[in-house]
C-alpha cells in the first residue's frame, strides 16, 4: 500500500477520483428515474465520489500539515520502534524520534553557496507519545567534516505560521533571515527548529489532565530528540525560544515554568493570563493560577530565565513583576526586509552569555 504522505497515494486517489466522476456523469440517465432501487443507486454513486474527493483532500492537506505520517500513526497503532530517515551526525541515519520528509538548500542574497539546509521533520515524542510535524533549519557547514566535534545551540520557535511564505514565522523566511545573520557575523551557527504551538486539541503547549502532554513533548520529548538526531547541545544555556502572536503564551509558558532548561525567550507584549483556546483547567482554581503567566512571576521564585518583549507595547505588567534572577527587556518593532533580526541577534548574545559552544 502507498505511504500516507507519498505522492503515489495522491496520484492514485486523483485517478480514482476522476473516473467516478466521469463514470457517475456517463450512467447517470439510466440511473434517472422513479423506484427505491434507482434512487438508491444515485446515492450510492454520489456518496462513492464525495468519499473519493474528501479522501484526497484528507491526504494532501495531512502531507502538508504532517498531521500524520503513517498509516499506524493515523490509526493509532505507533508503538515507538521502528526506522525513520533522519539527520545524525551530519549524515542520512537510523532515528524512530525524527523523520526527514523533505530538505532543501537554503540561499541568501549576494552568496552563491548555499547558507544552511530546511528540512521538513515529524517528531516523534516517546514520552508524550505525541507526534508533530515542523521544519529543522541547519547552519552553514553543519555538514563539513570538520565541524563534527562540534554541538549548535538551539533556538526552538513556536508559530503557526510555517507554511506561510509571507509570513516572517514562515519556515523558508525564518531560515533565510537566520542565515543572513550567520553569515553577516551577526549570529553564530545555530539550529533552528519550528514547530506549531497547537498540539491536538491544546494550543498553550500545556500538560492537559486527562489529555495531550505537549509540555512535556516540548521540553523533554524534543531535547531527547534532536541531542540525538542532530548536533544539538542539550544544556539549559544554549537553548532559546521565539515565539509569534499565536505561539507567545506558548514559548513564555515553557520558559516560566521550565526555566532549568532555557536560556532566553523572545514573545510579542501581552498579559499572558490564560492559554489560548478553551480552557484546560474548568473549574479548578489551582490549574487556573499555574496557566495564568502573570500570577506565575507575581508568586513564585524568580527564575533564571531572559526575556525580550519585541512589539510597539511596553506597558506589560511584567515588567513591574519580574524580580531576579529574571530579566525583563523590550525592543521596538522593526521594518525592513529582516525584521526579525534584531530578536535573532538577542537570542544569539543570550546563547553566548554563558559560555561558547
Amino acid at each position: 500500500m502507498p505511504g500516507l504522505t507519498s505522492h503515489v497515494l495522491i496520484a492514485l486517489l486523483a485517478v480514482v477520483a476522476g473516473l467516478l466522476f466521469a463514470g457517475v456523469l456517463g450512467t447517470w440517465p439510466r440511473l434517472a428515474g422513479p423506484g427505491v432501487q434507482r434512487v438508491a443507486l444515485r446515492v450510492l454513486a454520489l456518496c462513492a465520489v464525495q468519499a473519493s474527493i474528501l479522501s484526497l483532500t484528507f491526504v494532501m492537506v495531512n502531507r502538508s500539515n504532517n498531521f500524520y505520517s503513517s498509516w499506524s500513526d493515523l490509526l493509532g497503532r505507533y508503538t515507538g520502534g521502528g526506522t525513520l530517515a533522519a539527520v545524525s551526525h551530519g549524515a542520512t541515519g537510523s532515528s524512530a524520534l525524527v523523520s526527514v520528509l523533505s530538505t532543501r538548500s537554503v540561499r541568501v542574497p549576494g552568496r552563491r553557496r548555499s547558507a544552511g539546509t530546511l528540512q521538513t521533520v515529524v517528531i516523534r515524542g516517546e514520552l508524550s507519545g505525541l507526534t508533530v510535524g515542523g521544519h529543522i533549519y541547519l547552519p552553514p557547514g553543519y555538514r563539513d567534516a570538520a565541524w563534527r566535534p562540534r554541538q549548535y545551540p538551539v533556538i526552538l520557535t513556536i508559530a503557526a505560521s510555517q507554511l506561510n511564505a509571507a509570513s516572517l514565522y514562515g519556515a523558508g523566511r525564518l531560515a533565510t533571515s537566520t542565515a543572513m545573520r550567520i553569515v553577516a557575523g551577526r549570529l553564530q551557527p545555530v539550529i533552528v527548529v519550528m514547530l506549531p504551538p497547537s498540539v491536538r486539541s491544546d494550543p498553550g503547549c500545556l500538560n492537559i489532565p486527562g489529555g495531550p502532554q505537549a509540555a512535556l513533548f516540548f521540553t523533554q520529548d524534543l531535547r531527547t530528540a534532536i541531542g540525538s538526531g542532530y548536533r544539538g547541545n542539550t544544556q539549559r544555556t544554549r537553548w532559546a525560544l521565539l515565539g509569534d502572536k499565536s505561539g507567545g503564551y506558548c514559548a513564555l509558558q515553557l520558559a516560566l515554568t521550565n526555566a532549568p532548561m532555557f536560556a532566553a525567550v523572545v514573545v510579542p507584549p501581552g498579559n499572558y493570563q490564560a492559554p489560548p483556546g478553551p480552557p484546560a483547567w474548568d473549574s479548578s482554581p489551582q490549574l487556573r493560577h499555574q496557566d495564568d503567566l502573570l500570577w506565575l512571576v507575581r508568586h513564585q521564585p524568580g527564575q533564571p530565565i531572559s526575556v525580550l518583549f519585541a512589539g510597539s507595547r511596553t506597558d506589560s505588567p511584567f515588567f513591574s513583576l519580574a524580580h531576579a534572577p529574571m530579566r525583563v527587556a523590550s525592543a521596538p518593532p522593526q521594518t525592513g526586509l529582516w525584521p526579525l533580526a534584531p530578536a535573532l541577534d538577542w537570542l544569539g548574545r543570550s546563547l553566548n552569555a554563558d559560555g561558547s559552544s
